[in-house]
């Protein structure tokens, strides 16, 4: 585990744990069983402020969920959700996190079926930095620690395959994202698309394939 204050130093920390085609994570499993029942390292302030890694389940359930939802949590939250819902602006202000990995993927449609994924990575090889919320299940639920990507509209790269993309912090983007003192002007602007030139494309497979059950979408599950 990391503890550390400053944002850049953990930014390289965690460059040198990433591999190649895989997030980074608590277990050994390749990317592709990273669904909304795993568990991922992330990025987050403790109760002292230094810097950590702690594994928390892909799945929010927020304070205010109806208990019809609380066994559904949400893999990812919009940024228009962020910064226009009350409730959500205030878990910005304290629940903060980024989930660290090397690339994402996505699936291009062609009406309503999947017909290509395709890989998404930084032309440097860094690790992507991922921006999110966190939150503390109910002990009812069994007091899990779990994640939502915040997503954005899509950079004119994603936007071949996809209308949606995760939005993804640089250096100075993940200073004020772990900023205590950080306004919620400074946090809402870090909320856009990543620039489309630094970003790769490829597709996972030449031909066309067929989706699989452990294959999801960033943005195929509940979202707000």
């Amino acid at each position: 585990m990391f503890a550390r204050r400053d944002p850049r130093k953990l930014l390289r920390l965690i460059a040198q744990e990433c591999r190649q085609g895989e997030v980074l994570r608590v277990t050994q499993k390749r990317r592709w069983d990273a669904d909304p029942a795993a568990r991922s390292m992330v990025v987050r302030r403790r109760d002292f402020g230094e810097l950590g890694l702690s594994p928390m389940r892909w799945g929010l359930v927020p304070d205010w969920a109806r208990d019809e939802d609380k066994d559904r949590p949400l893999v990812t939250v919009r940024a228009e959700a962020v910064a226009g819902e009350v409730d959500w602006r205030r878990m910005l202000n304290t629940r903060r996190c980024i989930i660290p990995a090397d690339q994402f993927f996505e699936w291009k449609r062609v009406g309503n079926v999947k017909t290509r994924e395709y890989a998404l990575k930084l032309k440097s090889r860094r690790p992507l930095m991922i921006a999110g919320l966190w939150n503390r299940s109910p002990a009812s639920t069994g007091a899990i620690d779990g994640f939502a990507y915040i997503s954005c509209p899509a950079n004119r790269l994603v936007g071949l395959i996809h209308d949606r993309m995760p939005v993804i912090l640089d250096e100075a983007g993940i200073a004020t994202w772990f900023n205590p003192d950080a306004s919620l002007e400074n946090l809402l602007g870090l909320l856009r698309p990543y620039k489309w030139d630094e970003l790769e494309l490829q597709a996972v497979t030449r031909q066309p394939a067929k989706a699989k059950p452990y294959q999801p979408s960033l943005f195929a599950s509940r979202a707000a």
